[in-house]
């Protein structure tokens, strides 16, 4: 199987901004615990579908606006996997029409080695480092008061 490797700094770069914004509304009856797994879920899916050997590189729940807890509470989750070459093509085709056809809105960032995915509140991120035998998925659950 194929690993993917994340890290913090890509991890930021991969992510949408999280802030309260129009799926707000979304986020009403649900807990920062609830938004928290279903992301978590979802991203360990999209690194399973890429690689194999999962490392969780990062693992925060922080405030949607730094410094300020009123804002409200966000996820941020990155994931590691080891992939095979191959991967990128695959991300940016098959991975992007299933996701597609299961309601999330699919970002191709053409000339790079990511591709981007939101629904809802959720957003995930993932790069692909053939190179390296890598790949990193990380996003957010949203911002959640």
């Amino acid at each position: 199987m194929r690993k993917l490797i994340i890290t913090a700094a890509i991890a930021a770069g991969l992510m949408s901004t999280t802030g309260c914004g129009p799926q707000e509304d979304d986020m009403k009856d649900k807990t920062i615990e609830a938004a928290a797994a279903e992301a978590r879920a979802d991203i360990d899916a999209l690194a399973a579908l890429l690689g194999s050997s999962p490392e969780v590189r990062q693992d925060v729940i922080s405030d949607c606006v730094p410094g300020d807890d009123a804002s409200g509470k966000t996820l941020d989750y990155a994931v590691r996997v080891q992939v095979e070459p191959g991967t990128l093509g695959r991300l940016k085709t098959e991975v992007a029409e299933q996701y597609e056809a299961d309601g999330w809105q699919v970002k191709l960032d053409p000339g790079t080695n990511s591709v981007r995915f939101a629904k809802g509140s959720e957003t995930i991120g993932a790069r692909v480092f053939e190179d390296r035998g890598s790949a990193v998925v990380s996003g957010s659950g949203g911002c959640v008061k």
